[in-house]
């Protein structure tokens, strides 16, 4: 078996991976980075521009594990891409969007880069997508190799993927995973043990808090602050990604309203795509993995937030809470423009409730509160501002954190183990510890393009 990561591999973005197996072509995800534009967002594929790509597996629809699935049907049109019927129906809508997005981004030159794709290349893809329920084989065409989607526990429709190969080992690819239950959805079902290569997510191997803190005592502490800002009159700004993450605050507030944690009254306001990300999950609650199937996203009040200046200031002007992306408050997005507006008033409060990269604008305002900054530069249009407004940080992800990772890892007894999706810092740590809690295995951290032979 060859082994080859194809997207950066000491960062998150772009998470896309190639397997050779038995003389069968396999990729893992097919991601773009959401923080580059252009080509210098896709994965390298110039170390398998010369092999065949029979399969891909899709295991969830955030943008960096599908954002380049046109340019890779492209170059293999007859690759199969296997897939939950939930992260299809997501996929679809994320591409559709992700298309206009980028052709606006364009038209109106706040990009030099044209789309990567069209709508009309997503009908090609469409046609390649295939859809399976977890649990169920899947021949792979090749006699003996098969594969079976695992429950991953991240966000709806999410999967890991187990390989079977004709020689009898077992890979297992965790992707994005959390073993916790979050708000709406149950942690993960992974499969049992033991498992030859192991290769495992490393997002949070470098948060040394997340293991020391519970969901319980994260979701207190939440409501406590929330509840502060909004009788002082204030606002809260909520960054979210605008699949997953946003759903599951929304559940989280809806719940808070019915305990009285926060005033049953208070608005909450969404805009844009979560909205109808939000409808999808709804459609699909009896039919994937849920801790309670009859709750829907809807039944949470929500107003839209409005599109004009005067209309939003009116809303700023008022308690409420705003869920609004992205959840790394990307520049020009709708999150980064309400921070701007809401940055020098001590009356506000912006929260974060994911993860947050520190060279982007959510991580580098975190950054400046814990370091005791005065003031930062979020905007350069607006320049220099004061931080007089309250920020903190919820550890609130559906990424398992790294005691988790190696109990994973301890539970499923690998013979080899491949670090990826993670920061240098994150895998470094994880791969220190692995090899004390799993001395048997190998521990590898490959870097891009590196073909690794097993």
């Amino acid at each position: 078996m060859d082994f080859i990561s194809l997207g950066r591999a000491n960062d998150i973005g772009a998470s896309c991976h190639y397997l050779g197996v038995n003389g069968s072509g396999i990729v893992l995800d097919a991601g773009a980075d959401p923080n580059e534009e252009g080509p210098a967002s896709l994965p390298d594929f110039s170390p398998i521009e010369h092999h065949n790509v029979d399969h891909v597996f899709i295991t969830h629809a955030h943008h960096d594990h599908i954002g380049s699935i046109p340019n890779l049907n492209a170059k293999w049109p007859m690759a199969w891409m296997h897939l939950t019927p939930a992260t299809r129906t997501l996929t679809t809508f994320m591409l559709y969007a992700s298309a206009r997005l980028q052709r606006r981004k364009f038209d109106e030159g706040s990009s030099p880069f044209r789309a990567l794709f069209d709508e009309e290349d997503l009908d090609d893809v469409f046609d390649v997508l295939c859809a399976h329920d977890y649990d169920q084989w899947i021949d792979l065409g090749v006699e003996h190799l098969r594969a079976k989607l695992h429950y991953s526990g991240h966000l709806l429709g999410s999967a890991g993927v187990l390989l079977s190969t004709p020689d009898h080992r077992r890979i297992y690819y965790t992707s994005d995973t959390r073993s916790e239950a979050q708000t709406m959805i149950p942690g993960a079902a992974h499969p049992s043990a033991p498992i030859d290569v192991l290769i495992m997510e490393s997002t949070l191997g470098a948060d040394p808090v997340a293991e020391t803190v519970t969901r319980s005592e994260e979701e207190v502490r939440f409501a406590q602050r929330l509840a502060s800002v909004l009788d002082r009159g204030g606002t809260v700004l909520l960054p979210v990604f605008m699949l997953g993450r946003a759903q599951e605050i929304l559940a989280l507030l809806g719940r808070f309203k019915m305990q009285n944690l926060i005033d049953p009254e208070t608005p909450i306001y969404t805009a844009g795509g979560l909205r109808e990300v939000s409808r999808i999950y709804d459609d699909y609650r009896l039919s994937t993995p849920r801790i309670d199937p009859d709750f829907e996203v809807y039944s949470v009040d929500q107003n839209r937030f409005p599109r004009t200046r005067k209309a939003r200031n009116r809303v700023l002007n008022q308690p409420g809470i705003l869920v609004l992306t992205s959840g790394m408050m990307i520049e020009r997005t709708l999150s980064h423009q309400v921070a701007v507006e809401l940055l020098e008033n001590e009356k506000h409060a912006i929260f974060f409730v994911g993860f947050s990269k520190e060279d982007l604008p959510a991580g580098k305002l975190l950054h400046a509160v814990q370091s005791g900054a005065e003031g930062m530069l979020l905007s350069p249009n607006r320049g220099m501002q004061q931080i007089e407004c309250e920020v903190d940080r919820f550890r609130f992800s559906g990424h398992a954190h790294r005691g988790e990772l190696t109990a994973l890892a301890r539970e499923l007894q690998p013979d080899t183990i491949i670090l990826v999706h993670g920061e240098a810092e994150a895998k470094r740590w994880l791969k220190q510890n692995l090899r004390e809690h799993c001395p048997e295995a190998r521990v590898l951290t490959p870097s891009q393009g590196e073909r690794v032979t097993l």
